[in-house]
């Protein structure tokens, strides 16, 4: 009869949130306990993590326990298993407001005297599964995955799958599966294995300490799922690369681009209207490449190159501010045969030979909105007003359509690099 009032006492309810927040180096409570035999239910349990700690809070729902009675004998009340509806999780909480100190673990009412001795002090638990998971780590989220968690010596080891991983731009990736663990007052992710698209592997890991960094590995992913608006349809290949997140807000890493086709671009459509070759209509990309960094809402690219053999290829580095301020210098090569199109060109413009290309510099500016460009100026130059007012006409539509292509070169960027 006092074991059977205990367990449904508020001290008792007091030692499972006691235990619990322990755990979780957090204060925890929970709903009023319902026992129907071994089985006790709660509607809802609350942690808020203490001050300094990486856990910011976590809310459960519908939560039901099994628990071993046999276990008490040897000093510890054990649950075997967990079961939790719903549950939502933060970590990497902001720093604590000045002054504010940590209000220490929950009040447990007292015990009678005459039973205390006689009840275990010991909480075990055996394992916890949840249907449905949303854990946010910072700008990263795991969205509606079942999960399931262990005890793992002094930590304690997670497992989940199904559901999306949301980073902090689109799109979201479907989980496969995962494991994690978490040890003292760190998180670490040892495996994660998501799908992009139909056929596109990512591989994720990382873990808390030093703010929280996540390594991101990706390939076989079509440009298809990543691409959208005009150039969904106008760029076509298969996307792979790796990026090191670092919260709260850098990333850097290298995108490739094989097997491309570019089309339906109106600077390319004038180009080979003005050239006499329909190559640039609808033209192979056997490359496009670069390392990128994004840091304080700015994306550096260096390295870049992008080429479609016997055509043109294109090589330097750029800078998209926060508002889309624009800043690239590159080098642009063609043939010699599409200079024979544009005269005056090989002796002023386009003069150094280099790799099967007559190369000269490109500098972009403006922004992405409104992009500026200096090669188009001193192809006219070149060239002369006599041919810009007599000839076809077509080199008088050339600058609005570089600015474009300019654009959206850089457009099709933005979402190939995290």
């Amino acid at each position: 009869m006092w074991v059977g009032s205990y367990v449904r006492s508020d001290a008792f309810r007091a030692l499972i949130a006691n235990a619990t927040g322990e755990a979780f180096d957090a204060t925890a409570g929970f709903e009023p306990l319902r026992w129907t035999g071994s089985s006790v239910y709660a509607e809802s349990a609350k942690l808020e993590g203490k001050f300094g700690a990486p856990l910011n809070k976590i809310e459960a729902r519908q939560l039901r326990a099994e628990v071993n009675w046999r276990a008490a004998f040897s000093g510890a009340w054990r649950v075997d298993e967990i079961s939790i509806s719903h549950l939502d999780g933060e970590w990497i909480p902001a720093p604590p407001p000045p002054g504010i100190a940590d209000a220490g673990p929950p009040h447990n009412p007292s015990t009678p005297a005459r039973i205390a001795a006689l009840l275990p002090h010991r909480f075990e638990l055996g394992a916890l599964n949840v249907g449905a998971a949303t854990l946010a780590f910072g700008g990263v989220k795991v969205a509606d995955t079942a999960l399931s968690i262990k005890p793992d010596g002094a930590g304690w080891l997670f497992q989940g799958s199904g559901g999306e991983l949301r980073l902090p731009w689109p799109p979201a990736l479907a989980i496969s599966r995962f494991r994690a663990r978490k040890h003292g007052g760190d998180f670490y992710l040892t495996e994660g294995n998501l799908r992009l698209g139909e056929n596109g592997k990512v591989s994720v890991s990382g873990d808390s300490s030093g703010g929280g960094k996540l390594q991101v590995n990706w390939e076989g992913v079509k440009t298809a799922d990543v691409l959208s608006g005009e150039w969904k349809k106008r760029l076509e290949g298969i996307l792979s690369g790796n990026a090191l997140i670092t919260f709260p807000d850098r990333a850097s890493g290298a995108f490739q681009l094989r097997d491309g086709r570019l089309e339906n671009v109106p600077l390319l459509g004038t180009v080979a209207e003005f050239t006499g070759n329909p190559a640039f209509r609808r033209m192979p990309l056997q490359e496009i490449s670069g390392d990128f960094t994004r840091e304080n809402g700015l994306l550096h690219i260096k390295n870049f190159a992008a080429e479609s053999k016997g055509l043109l290829r294109l090589e330097g580095e750029a800078t998209i501010g926060q508002r889309g301020e624009l800043e690239g210098h590159f080098r642009i090569g063609v043939t010699p045969q599409t200079l024979h199109w544009l005269p005056g060109s090989r002796e002023r413009v386009f003069v150094t030979a280099r790799s099967g290309y007559i190369w000269t510099d490109l500098k972009v500016g403006g922004t992405l909105e409104h992009p500026t460009e200096n090669l188009t100026p001193r192809l006219a130059t070149a060239m002369g007003s006599a041919v810009i007012n007599e000839g076809t006409g077509l080199i008088k539509d050339v600058s609005p359509a570089a600015a474009e292509g300019v654009k959206g070169v850089l457009d099709m960027l933005r979402p190939l690099v995290p």
